[in-house]
């Protein structure tokens, strides 16, 4: 994420809970990325709002990555 413009960067991490247990880190990049979502579809379609979908998508990239270092037979298993 070091190359992603520093808005995106900054919206990725403001959706994630600082306090995040790392056993359950793919859960929560999922349920961050929900969230943006959820906010996503409620705002008129603006530039901010393509930047929250921007950083949902990279929540959830991250969560796979997160998946496929941890336990890989389980990415087929998510939704």
């Amino acid at each position: 994420m070091a190359d992603a413009p520093a808005s995106l960067r900054a919206r990725v991490l403001a959706a994630v809970e600082p306090d995040v247990d790392c056993r359950r880190l793919p859960e929560a990049l999922e349920e961050a990325a929900e969230r943006l979502l959820t906010r996503a579809k409620v705002g008129p379609p603006t530039r901010d709002t393509a930047l929250t979908l921007l950083a949902a998508d990279a929540l959830i990239t991250f969560a796979c990555a997160a998946i496929a270092q941890s336990e890989p037979a389980l990415l087929g298993e998510r939704r």
